[in-house]
């Protein structure tokens, strides 16, 4: 079976090609630059260079492909402004187009269509499914649904073999996110407890998704969405615990208020954007955090048989080393 790859140069998409390659699938990869895909890999790959945002540069890129897995995309927290939307609808938007219209033509068997839990928003219910309306609201998390609306238009109207995941956060090895940050944090011995919750949130392991990525070949119905993530989220405090356990500090919590916290970061958010700067914290962030987000993924593990393998304290103990080894920390 042969496979295309887009994004491939990624997180996501190395450790993805890696499997397929190992698996004995006949790999395409699609890449802007070549030298940013390990030689290891790309020498057992077909490599093609392409923008997904030029058209021309995509042509053929699908041609005798099985299975399109598509990962390719902008991600960012910018906040909403006309120059951040253009941008990331040139990538989310647009240059997904390109990659569905040459699918298209193509007649590939199946597009595997890699979104995000963001699409969904900043939401409020405390369990959300598949089913729960989204209230996307920055530049990212618009786009993403956009994308996600354009495909299903495309099931809708040409029957297009689409099927689009929503993974939650993804951590492992070779990628820093938001876990070095809050390794960062722990680091110091010290640990911001924003209100008095639990402060909830999902992650799952690398390695836990790139399986069900494999899955979706075979598996699942074309035209729908799936939510991937951890089958239970996880308190701040524990994941707090784990990082300094792994770092062999003592974390000392000091609780800030809720509402000191919001209105601290307004104020900074506001102060940032009249020095047209990137704010190191926003309002938005501080809502995220303070959160709680619990994803149902009964449908997933019905129909995509997913399963999650990994641990949060073996996944999360053996980012933090890979962290100290890479001397991020």
């Amino acid at each position: 079976m042969k496979v295309l790859v887009t994004g491939a140069s990624g997180f996501m998409g190395q450790r993805l090609t890696e499997k397929l390659i190992s698996l004995n699938y006949t790999v395409r990869i699609l890449v802007r630059e070549k030298e940013r895909m390990p030689v290891a890999l790309r020498e057992k790959c077909e490599v093609v260079l392409g923008d997904i945002t030029i058209p021309e540069t995509v042509f053929g890129c699908c041609q005798d492909i099985d299975i399109v897995f598509n990962l390719a995309a902008l991600m960012g927290h910018d906040l909403p402004s006309q120059d951040a939307f253009v941008r990331f609808r040139k990538v989310n938007v647009e240059g997904l187009m390109n990659i569905v219209y040459e699918a298209e033509r193509c007649n590939v068997k199946r597009f595997i269509h890699v979104s995000s839990t963001a699409a969904m928003g900043l939401l409020k219910e405390n369990l959300v499914d598949e089913a729960t309306p989204c209230k996307p609201y920055t530049p990212y998390q618009v786009t993403k649904y956009e994308g996600e609306q354009f495909l299903l238009d495309e099931f809708r109207k040409k029957k297009f073999p689409v099927i689009i995941l929503r993974p939650s956060m993804i951590y492992g090895p070779g990628f820093k996110g938001d876990f070095l940050t809050l390794a960062k944090v722990c680091k110091t011995g010290f640990f911001p407890v924003i209100g008095k919750g639990k402060n909830l949130s999902p992650a799952l392991y690398i390695t836990d998704l790139i399986e069900v990525l494999l899955n979706c070949v075979g598996n699942g119905k074309v035209g729908e969405v799936y939510l991937i993530s951890s089958v239970k989220s996880y308190p701040l405090h524990q994941v707090s615990e784990i990082i300094g356990k792994s770092l062999d500090k003592k974390i000392v919590y000091v609780y800030v208020p809720r509402q000191l916290a919001v209105i601290g970061a307004f104020l900074i958010e506001r102060v940032f954007m009249l020095i047209k700067r990137k704010p190191p914290i926003t309002k938005r962030n501080i809502e995220s955090t303070i959160t709680d987000r619990i994803f149902v993924v009964k449908k997933a593990q019905k129909d995509l048989h997913f399963k999650q393998e990994v641990s949060l304290e073996k996944g999360l103990t053996e980012t933090i080393q890979y962290f100290l080894e890479a001397k991020y920390l």
